[in-house]
């Protein structure tokens, strides 16, 4: 986890200080997001444990009774998770920008704020499966994996096709993930992190909420 940290971190640093400036070129760093990613799969793919990733996996759900199930089986139905996840996203972003008005907020402030429970579910189910089922290293390797593609690809296409310029809502959510990679990061090589430590950083994200107070009224 504190490898997968270690990577995040500077990434995110880069994002925020490209949001805070403007210049002629800018759009093109996008793609430098994609070609972090692109290492740090390939890192990850060739430094992975032999023998450790045996895991079990459930039966497709396509061909439910085939242990090795057909290569078309396993892509449609990759395809139609794909499709059902943009379907679900479109409706979400959709709901943002109907109910951000509604509170009377602005659509990034309510992205802000209910984006990260809302994408996070998932991940958090996922990784409740996975340990209820023992497979710690599943969970581990989806946590890793989703913050460093949330960290490169979003940005990547945000920079490509927005101005990518911070407001103070952002700049503050910026800073207090920063603060919170930070916390982590001082505890987990050190082997201090506890469920304690660890729900404390709950607490910078209802700080970052409730400094959204004094600006909205």
């Amino acid at each position: 986890m504190a490898k997968g940290q270690q990577w995040f971190l500077p990434v995110f640093v880069v994002k925020v200080a490209l949001g805070l400036v403007a210049f002629a070129f800018k759009p093109v760093l996008g793609l430098l997001f994609f070609g972090v990613y692109d290492v740090y799969f390939w890192r990850e793919i060739r430094s992975g444990d032999d023998g450790e990733g045996d895991e079990e996996l459930e039966p497709l759900k396509l061909r439910p009774r085939s242990a090795t199930p057909a290569p078309w089986a396993v892509a449609a139905q990759t395809l139609a998770t794909l499709v059902v996840i943009f379907l679900a996203s479109q409706l979400f972003v959709r709901q943002l920008d109907a109910i951000g008005p509604m509170l009377g907020l602005s659509a990034a402030v309510t992205a802000l704020l209910l984006s990260p429970i809302a994408t996070e579910l998932p991940e958090i189910m996922n990784a409740i499966i996975w340990v209820c089922q023992g497979e710690t290293r599943l969970t581990l390797a989806n946590i890793s994996g989703a913050m460093m593609i949330q960290a490169t690809v979003p940005s990547g296409l945000g920079l490509l096709f927005t101005s990518w310029s911070f407001d103070h809502a952002l700049l503050r959510a910026g800073l207090v993930t920063m603060a919170a990679i930070v916390y982590l990061l001082t505890t987990m090589p050190a082997h201090r992190l506890t469920p304690g430590r660890l729900a404390v950083a709950v607490l910078l994200y209802v700080a970052f909420a409730l400094g959204l107070i004094p600006p909205l009224a």
